[in-house]
């Protein structure tokens, strides 16, 4: 086993990665609320825009922009935050909205990515860290038993 300052990150193994899951689909969820609230704020955001500015070259509805840009900037900073506790983990959100995790891990010799989909019950597929998600396969079945002492 390598010292664990001569990783490049951690690796998982599926038991790791299960166990992480209550936390990560509860980030999952927020992450897609925050994401489906911010594209509200941007759109909002645009429309007031769109209604015109004063001859003074503020914004007719300046007030109205400076409260959606406001609550913008705090959904997004909630979501950046989300993410970084997520990545500090040692795994990847892949895709907000499919609920995409990734655990880097290994299988055998050969460096891989245990794959997780919110509303899987457990980690049960993998893919070589190039492939992504359309590159899944099951896991070996020996991968899906914990270890035997």
């Amino acid at each position: 086993m390598m010292p664990m300052h001569e990783r490049q990150q951690r690796q998982f193994t599926v038991a790791e990665a299960n166990a992480l899951l209550g936390d990560l689909s509860r980030q999952l969820e927020r992450l897609r609320e925050l994401k489906a609230t911010a594209a509200r704020q941007y759109e909002e955001m645009r429309s007031i825009r769109e209604v015109g500015y004063r001859a003074d070259g503020n914004l007719i509805m300046l007030t109205d922009y400076q409260n959606a840009k406001r609550e913008f900037d705090r959904v997004v900073g909630e979501a950046n935050r989300i993410v970084a506790e997520v990545h500090a983990l040692g795994c990847r959100i892949t895709d907000v909205e499919m609920g995409l995790v990734d655990f880097p891990a290994t299988l055998g010799n050969q460096p891989v990515h245990l794959c997780w989909k919110l509303g899987e019950p457990e980690v049960l597929y993998y893919h070589e860290p190039q492939e992504g998600y359309r590159g899944r396969r099951p896991l070996p079945p020996a991968w899906r038993q914990p270890a035997e002492d």
